[in-house]
């Protein structure tokens, strides 16, 4: 059952998930140019997502990596998520909102 999950299937499909409710939230909470600025970069993730499809299925697999490079690798991957994590959190709090009717 573990295998199932561990593939670049299910790496594409949780993808798909967080960036659908990254898009869902700031379609909700931001003006139009962020709004824009935040498609364009979700935009950009995807053409690099599919380069790397595409490579993939025209190069071999690489090395198995060390236990020293694995958690390397690891470490380095926490940060850069927690880092991404934060950034889009700070858009969706300091972007400019929607105009609200104050009637």
């Amino acid at each position: 059952m573990s295998n199932r999950f561990d593939s670049y299937t299910a790496y594409s499909i949780g993808c798909a998930g967080v960036w659908g409710a990254i898009l869902a939230l700031g379609r909700r909470r931001l003006d139009a140019p962020t709004w824009r600025v935040l498609r364009l970069v979700c935009g950009g993730w995807w053409i690099g997502w599919t380069s790397a499809t595409i490579a993939r299925s025209g190069y071999p697999p690489a090395k198995p990596l060390t236990p020293t490079g694995a958690r390397r690798l690891r470490n380095v991957s926490i940060v850069l998520v927690a880092l991404g994590l934060a950034n889009v959190a700070r858009m969706m709090v300091t972007g400019k909102r929607l105009p609200t009717d104050s009637a």
